[in-house]
């Protein structure tokens, strides 16, 4: 890049701006997931076509349907109000797995 004597300068920096992705991801997302209020595990999103509600279809798949969820910021919530317990472990060995 040149410059000139008033601190100026010319050339690729000024039309950087132009090339830059930003629907390139620059670091993993991650939430924490909790159910009924508790803790259960973070889920870290590996690429761009992955999203938190991910969980949701393991859920389902586990035979889990009577759920809700929520997300707030970085921070995931299921509630239910049936097989609590079951739905926790399963989630947990999902969450720990990743």
């Amino acid at each position: 890049m040149m410059g000139s004597m008033d601190g100026t300068f010319f050339g690729i920096a000024s039309n950087m701006d132009n090339f830059i992705d930003t629907s390139t991801k620059l670091s993993h997302d991650r939430y924490e997931v909790y159910v009924n209020g508790d803790f259960v595990g973070q889920k870290t999103l590996l690429s761009t076509r992955e999203d938190v509600t991910s969980v949701n279809e393991f859920l389902h798949t586990q035979g889990h349907n009577d759920f809700l969820t929520n997300l707030d910021g970085d921070h995931y919530h299921i509630r239910t109000n049936k097989k609590e317990r079951e739905l926790k472990h399963a989630l947990q060995l999902y969450l720990n797995s990743r």
